[in-house]
């Protein structure tokens, strides 16, 4: 009866946590990484009903000539899926529902392995709720890069691998069962955000490795590590997931294959490192001082919370020999493994961790921003709290049955309890949210989706790559002027420019020319165009008759802004057809200011 109302406590917990971080401005987003992924869902449902399936290229998205794009961050899950909810209804919010489903598939998941691993019960959904919502790094990431969000792949890959290595450690038995499972959720893993590929790829050699030198050991000691015998109504049902999936990915991967090779090498360099300090933050402190540093920049967040490093400390010591433990052997892959996770994130000179790691490591390279390493942390620590339980259980039983112990046992559980309640008040932090696109502004967009012309040119507009390439060069308004890809969700047209999480110099070449050089330095300089600015921009719009309309934001390219500015475009495009606003930055729970307007001229000069 406990563990049922535990485990219902739990889904209606994961429900609550889930609600609490709603959109409050429905979908889709209209700042930077707010919209990339929705427009990533609008590109490929808009090339899949062109050609029947994924492409990876902006021909029919970009103006005023297509570029390719293999490096937005594209995932099945989040693309191929999204794509086909956007042809049903672009305001439905795909993201938040799928990261609902993620929720409770890894409410789902982690819980049926915990059980498998022996656990009691009652305990395997009070710790399976915790580790799902428990994850602060997650929580500032929400509706940052939410592509991250959904991270069941995460959980699955390192709790069945506990669950091997237990079977392996405690009961010398490799699991080909468990193994063939395995290769399931690797393949599985490829419908996720690039960067979990190369992590979990790590985490599987790591743990093989381990298992091999401990047979090797075993076999010199004389000690007999049994196969599992398989049949094959058992490894029926893994190898057709097997087959399918590499179906699914051939379809998707083989044409992202052929677009990478076509733009030749990617920067992929490090950045954001992590503070140690930050790593095992006491969050509970924050109750009585204000911290220098707060938790408001989703790529520094890496603290998990003394809720985590209490019961870790826990578990090592109780797993030592001396304490008549079977020694740290019992977690030592997932020791390994969070020892190089924290060196990655946190060690940023000399890189050599980092460098061997992303020179031997498949598909690491993509891990660039070393803070990340944040989103693994609490399944980490906890597969690690999980397989020390019998011993944690044995030294809680010892202490609770000594009576002159248990008045001190029963305080320091108190003072636990109360400390995991003040951090995982955390989650309560409103979320990076934009606010609805204000009535007037959708309205303006849609009488533009309606005018004739197939493209809108934005002032400004912004070349991007998350990598660094093109930035400085065609992006000097980043990153309130990617504003303008993003308005394409609602009016339809091709736009200038593009934000895309890697970009190659190539990528560079569409501007690298007149009349945008002129462009792009009135932006950076913020000021308005000169008279010879005119003059190309005036011819440019002569030769450019697919264009719509033109949409200028003062507030982000200050210069236009000017009263002798604005006196200039009224002169060469007249008034303006429409005008309305928008914000350029998430803010917390979706308050703020940040408001630029938007003006929308004609796409002709007056003679």
């Amino acid at each position: 009866m406990k563990a049922k109302i535990l485990f219902v406590l739990g889904l209606l917990l994961t429900a609550t946590y889930w609600y609490s971080v709603k959109p409050v401005g429905g979908y889709p987003g209209y700042a930077e990484d707010m919209c990339f992924i929705d427009m990533g869902r609008h590109m490929m449902a808009q090339e899949i009903q062109a050609s029947g399936h994924p492409k990876f290229n902006t021909q029919h998205f970009m103006a005023p000539e297509g570029m390719s794009v293999p490096y937005l961050s594209w995932s099945p899950e989040s693309h191929w899926i999204g794509a086909k909810f956007w042809d049903w209804s672009r305001e439905f919010p795909f993201q938040w529902a799928f990261f609902g489903f993620s929720l409770l598939a890894t409410f789902l998941g982690v819980g049926f392995i915990l059980l498998r691993m022996g656990l009691p019960a009652a305990w395997v959904w009070a710790i399976t709720t915790a580790v799902v919502i428990f994850h602060v790094p997650r929580h500032f990431k929400i509706w940052h890069h939410y592509e991250h969000l959904p991270e069941h792949w995460i959980y699955f890959c390192l709790f069945l691998d506990a669950w091997l290595w237990q079977r392996f450690y405690r009961d010398r038995v490799w699991s080909r069962k468990l193994e063939l499972w395995r290769v399931v959720l690797g393949l599985g893993t490829l419908g996720s955000a690039g960067y979990f590929w190369g992590a979990l790829i790590l985490e599987w050699v790591v743990v093989r490795a381990s298992i091999v030198i401990l047979a090797v050991r075993r076999r010199k000691a004389g000690i007999e590590t049994k196969l599992e015998p398989i049949s094959g109504l058992q490894a029926a049902l893994p190898l057709g997931l097997i087959a399918v999936f590499c179906v699914l990915w051939a379809r998707w991967y083989l044409p992202l294959f052929a677009e990478v090779k076509s733009g030749g090498e990617v920067s992929q360099g490090l950045s954001w490192f992590a503070n140690f300090a930050f790593v095992i933050r006491p969050l509970w402190l924050e109750f009585f001082y204000t911290p220098a540093h707060p938790l408001d920049t989703p790529e520094t967040v890496v603290t998990i919370g003394w809720f985590y490093w209490i019961p870790f400390i826990a578990a090592i010591w109780f797993l030592r020999k001396k304490k008549r433990g079977p020694g740290i052997g019992v977690a030592a892959p997932f020791l390994i493994y969070l020892a190089i996770a924290l060196l990655y994130a946190c060690l940023n000179h000399p890189l050599i961790v980092q460098q061997l790691v992303r020179a031997l490591i498949p598909f690491m390279k993509f891990f660039r921003v070393a803070s990340r390493w944040g989103l693994f942390l609490p399944q980490i620590v906890t597969v690690i709290i999980v397989l020390a339980w019998p011993e944690l259980s044995r030294a809680w039983v010892s202490v609770w049955s000594a009576p002159k112990k248990r008045p001190f046992v029963i305080a320091g559980v108190f003072v636990f309890a109360v400390m995991s309640v003040a951090e995982a008040s955390k989650l309560l932090t409103p979320v990076n949210m934009m606010p609805a696109l204000p009535g007037e502004t959708v309205q303006m967009l849609e009488k533009i989706r309606q005018t004739p012309g197939t493209a809108v040119l934005d002032l400004p507009f912004c070349v991007a790559g998350g990598n660094g390439v093109c930035t400085d060069q065609q992006c000097p308004n980043y990153p309130a002027a990617t504003i303008g890809v993003c308005m394409r969700n609602w009016h339809d047209k091709d736009v200038y420019g593009l934000y895309s999480a890697r970009m190659v110099p190539a990528n560079c070449e569409n501007y690298n020319r007149s009349p945008y050089w002129s462009w792009f330095n009135a932006w950076r300089a913020q000021r308005c165009f000169n008279s010879a600015d005119w003059e190309q921009f005036c011819s440019y719009l002569n030769q450019h008759t697919e264009l719509s309309a033109i949409l200028l934001y003062p507030e982000i390219w200050f210069g236009a802004a000017s009263p002798d500015c604005q006196a200039e475009f009224r002169r060469h495009l007249g008034g303006p057809l429409g005008e309305a606003s928008a914000l350029t930055a998430p803010t917390r729970g979706g308050q703020g200011a940040n408001l630029t307007r938007i003006q929308w001229f004609a796409p002709h000069c007056i003679p």
